[in-house]
This record gives C-alpha cells, structure tokens and sequence, in this order.
C-alpha cells in the first residue's frame, strides 16, 4: 500500500487518494519494467533518479512509521487479523451509541483482496484494512445427493440481535467451514422444539 503510494504520488497528484486499492499487476509491471513501466519509480520533481529499490526502501520506512503509529512499536505482536475485521453492522441500531456494541458484529479474518479468502478492504480512513465487503452467504450443493450439500451465513440465521442465533455461523464462516444442508422435510424437523403454523384470517 505504501509502496503503490509513492509509485504515484508525484504523477498523478491530487488523484492518487483515488486509487485506495493495491493493484499487484500495475505493482509487477512496475518493478518487471515491463514496456518501460519501471518509469513510475521516479520522481519527476526531483532532480536525483530514483529506482525501484529507493521507492521499496523509502516505502518500507512509511509503512513501518504507518504501523506504529497505529498498532505501537512492538512489531512481533501484531495479528493481521486485528487489522482485517470483517464488519458486520445493524442496519439500523449500528450507528445508535452503546448499542452498536452489542449489534454490530466484528471478527478477524483471513485474507484480502487478492485472495481465495476473499474479502474487499476499505482501503481509506483509519481502518484501511478492514474487510467491508464479502460474501454473506456461501453454498456448496451437489446435485448428485442434494442432501450433501452445504451451507453457511456470515452471521446468523437471525436478525434480532438478542436471538442466541444472531451471530451463531459467524465464526465458522469466518473459519471457511459450513453447515449440512437437506432438503428432506422429517429431518429438517427432527430437532425442531414445534411447528408454527399462519393461517389467513377468515
């Protein structure tokens, strides 16, 4: 992140806030000098040429300069996962004070954007890093035995955030690990405590 930062700064001005996400290709391409891509590593306004090894060095300081001013200077106690939370908020009591501590649901997670595990980052304000965007629901279903099939919910099969089922999947999606899906009816029911039934009104 760091190091895309400084690849661009001095060529795109104002308009590199704009470009929050890594881009690893560019990145490649960039330190590759593929088609002559090894030019971004200079700063134009300086009159030294800077190469790619002084922007990586340069970068390094930023990120580690970033890092403890975020997380403090001992380096060995960082977690990535502290980093990357996935962020879970109530629609509508997730911003209200108090509250939103025991509605809003957050986890580590693995991975980043350009990952199997993915989950999109932010990539601005002071959690830059925070997973914003994944899949909430995942399923695996084979079509040969149906009753093989899987599922799993990013949080929990309810939305009422008293309910013990608020966030009851959230660490096993979190884990990348599902739930058995069947679609037989008596054993659907069979741990059911009852069966409630609606009827229109006459």
């Amino acid at each position: 992140r760091a190091l895309q930062s400084r690849l661009i700064a001095d060529d795109l001005g104002p308009l590199a806030s704009e470009f929050s996400q890594v881009d690893p290709l560019f990145i490649e391409r960039v330190y590759r000098n593929v088609e002559g891509a090894g030019s971004w590593c200079d700063v134009r306004q300086s009159a030294p040429l800077e190469t790619c090894t002084d922007m990586a060095r340069l970068a390094l300081d930023d990120a580690l300069i970033w890092i403890e001013e975020r997380y403090g200077p001992a380096l060995e106690s960082l977690r990535w996962g502290d980093a990357h939370q996935a962020t879970q908020d109530h629609e509508t009591l997730g911003d209200v004070p108090v509250l939103r501590f025991f509605v809003n649901i957050r986890q580590s997670t693995s991975g980043g954007d350009n990952t199997l595990q993915r989950g999109l980052t932010s990539g601005k304000g002071p959690n830059p890093f925070q997973n914003i965007h994944a899949a909430g629901y995942r399923g695996v279903y084979d079509f040969a035995d149906p009753d093989s099939s899987l599922f799993i919910l990013a949080t929990g099969q309810s939305g009422h955030f008293l309910s013990r089922n608020y966030d009851d999947m959230a660490q096993l999606w979190r884990r990348g690990e599902y739930v058995p899906m069947s679609l037989d009816e008596d054993l659907a029911r069979a741990a059911a405590v009852g069966v409630t039934k609606i009827n229109p009104r006459n």
